[in-house]
């Protein structure tokens, strides 16, 4: 007998364009409406608590990480919403909300784990911020507003030799801020590789303990990173293209791109399901 075989990714894509197609409207509303909650917290976050100062910058990111970690739970009803499209079942747009009605505590437990590895990557960057704001605000072009900025672009404030200068200084600065953040997303999703299942076993798996549920994800990641890095590394060209476009594309990417997550999904657990439960295997 034929040993399993996991799809390819260009299968898999395939797969999850179908799949997206065939239940656009739901899966845009479900990526939407998280989106809208995430940022509305975030933002509330910051307008309660400014970030002018150390202390209040400090509190900022301590809530902030609780809004992440609070958040996670719409994490898993969207899961749920892409589990239930793949597998061609209709949902609505309640079951975004299926996490705080049950396993809401192993949830929380498990997006702690994550935001704190995610947070740990993310320290040099967030110095990068302050760094990159302090210089900014030093440069004479963002100091000066209203009338008093058209004077300076007119030549009335600095020569040309002054603004030459500031603004290598702002380029410089940008580009170290953007090498930083690029470095710092590209170690943190690699950290976070084994987990990219969790979600998906909490529905799947509810009688697991949180503990449970890590260590699963690991094992069901082991030699499978790659292959999600791969296919993350593919959406890239994507991702660029809705850069030149507005970001209008980004309406359909995204859901596409969680869709070939949850195809993904279902072929290591099929695949690994088929083989364990073939003893010649």
């Amino acid at each position: 007998m034929q040993q399993p075989q996991y799809k390819t990714n260009l299968e898999i894509k395939s797969l999850a364009r179908m799949h997206t197609s065939q239940h656009l409207g739901i899966l845009i509303s479900a990526t939407l409406v998280k989106f809208i909650i995430t940022i509305l917290a975030v933002n509330l976050v910051s307008v309660l608590i400014p970030t002018n100062t150390s202390i209040g910058y400090l509190m900022n990111y301590i809530l902030v990480f609780f809004v992440q970690v609070g958040t996670s739970i719409l994490s898993a009803g969207t899961a749920f919403i892409f589990l239930k499209s793949a597998c061609n079942m209709s949902s609505t747009i309640s079951d975004l909300f299926c996490g705080f009605q049950q396993n809401t505590v192993k949830i929380l437990k498990i997006s702690v784990v994550i935001a704190v590895i995610q947070s740990i990557c993310m320290i040099p960057l967030d110095i990068a911020t302050i760094q990159y704001n302090d210089i900014v605000n030093s440069i004479p072009l963002f100091k000066n507003s209203g009338n008093e900025f058209g004077l300076f672009l007119s030549g009335n404030v600095i020569d040309n030799h002054e603004f030459l200068e500031a603004y290598s200084v702002f380029y410089n600065a940008s580009m170290k801020f953007y090498l930083i953040m690029l470095i710092c997303t590209i170690i943190s999703t690699i950290l976070t590789l084994p987990f990219f299942p969790v979600y998906f076993m909490v529905l799947d798996f509810p009688d697991w303990t949180a503990t449970m549920t890590l260590k699963k994800s690991f094992e069901v990641m082991r030699g499978n990173k790659m292959r999600l890095l791969l296919l993350y590394i593919s959406f890239i060209p994507l991702f660029l293209l809705s850069i030149f476009t507005c970001g209008i594309p980004l309406i359909w990417i995204i859901p596409y791109l969680s869709m070939a997550e949850t195809d993904l999904y279902l072929d290591i657990m099929s695949v690994r399901n088929k083989s364990m439960n073939n003893p010649q295997y």
